[in-house]
């Protein structure tokens, strides 16, 4: 049975990329994850999962994409996206015409003139993180275990040692279960920060996906490149923003958006921006 859903919105960086060819990488209840040859990821999402780096955002309900299966063929012209079954005929058309452009980098130039503002307001984000991450997720804040030694590699090398960044990096990439694995969330977090106040956020960024994404999944060195390119989920936008707003309703909110990416994705991204951002904070208990 063929589906044909509008596209509401796509990303700024999956827009750029059309035409492409790809395959299904994977399906879920709300999302339908496609790569190319090259190893893009493009996802087609429900709305509930929202705006992203690597997202088309369709009209349709959970379960839309049922009827696909890993491995199908899918081709994206500059005003459809459709994705085949065995035979010639498509199982999925998405309209894309109309979609509206979503631009999955923040204004980080802004937002780095506002770093003062933002640092100030790091002990409360981190009680709120504390407060309101799902048990599962709690050991990541601060790190534990494997990822202690690693990501204080990291920090250690914030000030201009690559090679600490990488050895760090490398530490990191693939630590922990899932299709993100907890480590590559974890560095995701470490970069939004970077582009956030590190003084060099390309190089240093550059060095932590070109040592993370061959070590890990498809679908999370997606992340990574994107997060290297200072690219991040609708949910890391707002908690920005309300970083520098400062209301306590909109950063708790924010904080809570943040932490419902995933399992434990959130709260594990959330840790690594915490970490190296604040480590003096994160120390107090």
């Amino acid at each position: 049975m063929k589906v044909r859903v509008i596209a509401r919105s796509i990303s700024r960086p999956v827009r750029e990329r059309l035409p492409f060819a790809a395959r299904v990488l994977a399906v879920f209840n709300r999302a339908c994850d496609l790569v190319t040859a090259a190893g893009a990821v493009v996802a087609l999402v429900t709305p509930q999962a929202g705006d992203g780096p690597l997202n088309v955002v369709v009209e349709a309900e959970a379960g839309c994409f049922d009827g696909l299966k890993p491995g199908m063929a899918a081709q994206a012209e500059r005003n459809h996206l459709r994705v085949r079954g065995n035979g010639p005929s498509s199982l999925l058309d998405v309209v894309l015409e109309g979609a509206a452009v979503w631009e999955p980098c923040p204004a980080w130039r802004a937002l780095r003139a506002q770093r003062a503002v933002i640092e100030e307001r790091l002990p409360r984000l981190r009680t709120l993180a504390l407060r309101h991450t799902p048990a599962a997720g709690r050991d990541a804040i601060p790190p534990y275990g494997p990822a202690r030694e690693a990501a204080a590699a990291l920090r250690a090398g914030w000030k201009g040692d690559e090679v600490q960044v990488r050895a760090g990096a490398a530490r990191l990439a693939g630590l922990g279960g899932g299709l993100t694995p907890a480590g590559d969330d974890f560095l995701v977090g470490v970069m939004l920060w970077a582009w956030l106040a590190h003084p060099q956020p390309v190089s240093v960024c550059r060095a932590i996906a070109e040592e993370a994404a061959p070590r890990t999944t498809t679908l999370s060195a997606a992340f990574l490149r994107a997060a290297a390119r200072g690219e991040c989920g609708a949910a890391w936008h707002r908690l920005l923003s309300a970083l520098v707003a400062g209301t306590e309703d909109g950063l708790t909110t924010a904080v809570q958006d943040v932490l419902a990416y995933g399992a434990t994705s959130g709260a594990d991204a959330l840790a690594g921006f915490l970490w190296i951002s604040a480590p003096e904070v994160l120390l107090r208990t």
